[in-house]
Formats: structure tokens, C-alpha cells, sequence
């Protein structure tokens, strides 16, 4: 028997799989692409240092994929269903890294479910906030590893994780201070980063991220429409409160949260949890200055608006700290409990889709994109420019074959585009197109496209 036990890795292997085929199956159900996978669909048509808002990583390795399995919906979601089911074995490795116990480890994996954002969304459709979660959750196993063993070989490895995060999503440069702050309050963290070796880890992180960061300061106009993206989903206004800001960001907090602590709220009064005495870990230590820079940050922007999946991957970690204070009278049977409410969690979203069909509720998954498809073959020499990227990679899923562009691309070069030979979908009429075809009504929104051709 290995360190960590057999029968809880085997359990934790055992969750990791059924999430895995069920991610994959819950695809076979949608007629068509989840939203973030048709964007993969489309950005995964060419090799580039930076796509539309996100950093890189993510459309680099799913083109590798696509070279490998092709462009397909198992190539698109079970790349969604690994990193989904790799960051439930990493939350496992982290969780008895801290705790040494098998039962809180295996617990920790299951109570993942309790968080909705973290099954409505990443178990769905995510793709960079998923990466995302992974690359925060090894950021922290490594850390806590290096408390044990600070080789060169581990320092290396968290200046890959660190590169890596920052090229998944750019909020991941949140979490990055909490780790240079914590050595001013831990000794144990002090040694970790006033460690010589500590140097190497920024160089390799900072090699790793610098061809992208080299492109992002030498194309002006992405990072000026990198800033407008921001400030529109934050809803960022100057003459926003800091209260109005720090309680978007509170609320979101509470919602991402709220049902793990109802359920030990009700574990406590019936007396199935007990307080422990709490000490200052450098775990706690970590939450409290991770949860004061987001707060900064948040209210620095003005931002009036926090989504629960921003904040998903930069606080998952902390779920391991619950357990910190408490302790529990029958772990047992809270892992019994767990493991049934994970079936039905599993259950629920296997049958989410074909019910909503049933039930006549209508969902943007629900609609081919084949109709736009069949009219753009009549065209099939000239160029196709979708409205937007989520048309294009939906029509480029259904014609793999075939290069298909979006006119809300701005990192595409201006010239790739013929509009001389290129037939254009969009979603109003323009006065420099001749519109030759139409389709009234398409999907969820019923909305008209328009086919059109430059006027000569």
C-alpha cells in the first residue's frame, strides 16, 4: 500500500472517470457546440501568439490535439473532460498534502460538487477558466511540496505552473502576489521564496510567457480592445463606490460559496462537526491576503460587476482550509453522503439536455448550424466571414474542411481577408454588401442572417 492509500486513490480515479465519460456524453446530447468550444473550433484553425481576450495556452494545446484526433467533438470536449477530471486528482493530491488524511482528501474531491459554478459551468462549457483551476490548484500542491522538499527539480516545476497560468488567463496574475506577500507573515513560506532557487522558477516562468507578452505590448490595438473587453464584463465606471464595488465582489463570494457552508452550518447545530482549536496555517495565512488583493483589485477598477467564475479558480484551493476547522464525529459516513450526492449531481446533467428538449426549453445547444452551413456550400470558393466567432467555429465544426473567418476577430491580420471573394454572414443588413441570401429566424434568439457579397 502506497502513501496516500490505495482504496482512496482508487475512489478519487473512480470519481475522475465517470466525470470524465459523463462531460463527454452530455456533448452527444447538444446538437450543437457549447460556446467556449466553438471558439476553440475556430481559433484552433491557426497557430498565434494571442486570440481574441484570453492568453494562448489553452487553443495551443487543443490545436495539438486537433492534429492528433482531428477536429471533432471529442477532440474539443475531451480535452474540457481531462483537465476537468485532472484538477479533482490535484485537489485530492493537495488536500492530503496539508491535512495527511485519506478520508479529508477523498472528501475534499466530492465536496467540489456543493459548488454550482464549478458543475454549471466548468463541468459544461468552460475551457480557459478550467485550465485555469488546474494551474491554481498545482500552484498551490507545489508550493505546500516545496515546504517538504525544496529542489531544484520542484522550483522548476513551479516556474512551468506559473507560466503556464499566466498564459490560461490573465487574472491569473491575482494569485501571483499572494505568494510573494505570505513570506512577510510565514516562515515556512519565507524560506520557500528567499530561496536562490526561487530565482530559477521566475526565469522559466518568465520564458515561458514572454513570446506572448512580447506580441501583447507590440500590437497597441489588442491591448486597447483587451481593455475595453475587461472593463465591459466587469461593467467598469469611474463614478462607481468603493462599497457598490466591494459588495459585487462580497456577493459573488457568498454565491460561490453559500451552499458548502449551509451544509456545514446544519453539520454543526446537529452536532455531526465540532470546532477545532484553529492555528494560523500558512494556508489561512494564504486565503486572507489572496482575499484582500481581489478585493483591491476589484474596487481599484471600479467594477461593478464580479463574476462567481472569476472567482472560481483563484479561491478553489481554500476549500481545503474548511477543514481546518472542523472536525468531524463520523468522516465515513460524510464520504458516503458525498459520493451519493456526486451520482446525483452526475445524473441531474446527463439528463439536463435531452429534458430540456423534452420539456420544450429552449437552448442555444439545441440548434444545428447546419442550415448556414448548406447555404454557404453554394459558395464554397469564396471566403466565409460569420458575424462572430461563435458562428464561425460552429460553422467551421460543421465544415472541417473548409477555412472559416468572424468579423469580430481582431487579432486576425486585416489582409488575410479577400472581401473582393467573400461571402459575408451578418446579423443586419449593410449598405456595402448585396445581400443574395437570407435566413430568417435561425436558433435561440430567432435572429435574421443576412448573405451578402461586396457591391462591385
Amino acid at each position: 500500500m502506497n502513501k496516500i492509500g490505495v482504496s482512496a486513490s482508487v475512489r478519487v480515479l473512480v470519481v475522475a472517470l465517470f466525470s470524465f465519460l459523463a462531460i463527454i456524453l452530455i456533448s452527444f446530447f447538444k446538437v450543437a457546440l457549447e460556446w467556449e468550444d466553438a471558439e476553440q473550433a475556430f481559433y484552433s484553425q491557426w497557430f498565434r501568439l494571442g486570440y481574441d481576450d484570453q492568453p494562448p495556452l489553452y487553443t495551443w494545446l487543443q490545436i495539438c490535439i486537433n492534429k492528433i484526433l482531428g477536429l471533432n467533438r471529442f477532440s474539443l470536449v475531451g480535452f474540457r473532460a481531462f483537465i476537468f477530471s485532472a484538477t479533482l486528482f490535484i485537489m485530492y493530491k493537495f488536500a492530503y498534502k496539508v491535512h495527511k488524511n485519506e478520508n479529508l482528501a477523498v472528501l475534499s474531491v466530492l465536496l467540489l460538487f456543493l459548488i454550482p459554478v464549478f458543475i454549471d459551468f466548468n463541468f459544461r462549457r468552460l475551457t480557459h477558466t478550467s485550465l485555469m483551476c488546474l494551474f491554481s490548484l498545482s500552484l498551490y500542491y507545489v508550493f505546500f511540496l516545496l515546504m517538504e522538499n525544496k529542489s531544484l527539480r520542484n522550483y522548476i516545476l513551479l516556474g512551468l505552473i506559473i507560466g503556464g497560468g499566466l498564459l490560461t488567463k490573465y487574472n491569473f496574475a491575482l494569485i501571483i502576489p499572494t505568494f510573494l506577500i505570505i513570506p512577510f507573515f510565514d516562515a515556512e513560506a519565507k524560506q520557500i521564496v528567499w530561496n536562490r532557487y526561487f530565482f530559477i522558477s521566475i526565469g522559466v516562468a518568465g520564458l515561458l510567457v514572454s513570446p506572448h507578452l512580447y506580441w501583447l505590448f507590440d500590437n497597441t490595438q489588442y491591448v486597447s480592445e483587451l481593455k475595453m473587453s475587461m472593463a465591459h464584463k466587469t461593467k467598469s465606471v469611474a463614478n462607481h463606490t468603493v462599497f457598490s464595488s466591494l459588495w459585487a465582489y462580497l456577493k459573488s463570494f457568498i454565491q460561490l460559496s453559500i451552499l458548502l457552508f449551509l451544509v456545514f452550518a446544519v453539520a454543526f447545530f446537529r452536532r455531526g462537526i465540532q470546532l477545532k482549536q484553529q492555528k494560523w496555517n500558512s494556508l489561512s495565512k494564504l486565503f486572507i491576503i489572496q482575499f484582500v488583493i481581489a478585493s483591491v483589485v476589484f474596487v481599484s477598477i471600479g467594477s461593478s460587476k464580479v463574476s462567481e467564475r472569476w472567482l472560481l479558480p483563484i479561491f478553489l484551493p481554500f476549500l481545503v482550509l474548511l477543514f481546518s476547522f472542523f472536525q468531524f464525529k463520523k468522516i465515513t459516513v460524510w464520504i458516503k453522503w458525498s459520493f451519493r450526492l456526486f451520482v446525483v449531481v452526475l445524473i441531474v446533467q446527463l439528463v439536463r439536455t435531452p429534458v430540456e428538449k423534452m420539456l420544450k426549453i429552449d437552448s442555444s445547444v439545441h440548434h444545428s448550424f447546419e442550415p448556414i452551413a448548406l447555404k454557404l456550400d453554394a459558395f464554397s470558393k469564396k471566403q466565409w466571414v460569420l458575424p462572430d466567432v461563435t458562428y464561425a467555429g460552429s460553422v467551421k465544426f460543421e465544415r472541417t474542411k473548409k477555412m472559416v473567418f468572424s468579423s469580430d476577430d481582431f487579432t486576425l491580420p486585416k489582409t488575410v481577408i479577400d472581401s473582393s471573394n467573400a461571402i459575408f454572414v451578418q446579423k443586419e443588413k449593410d449598405a456595402n454588401l448585396e445581400i443574395i441570401d437570407s435566413l430568417i429566424g435561425f436558433g435561440e434568439a430567432k435572429e435574421a442572417l443576412y448573405f451578402g457579397v461586396k457591391k462591385k
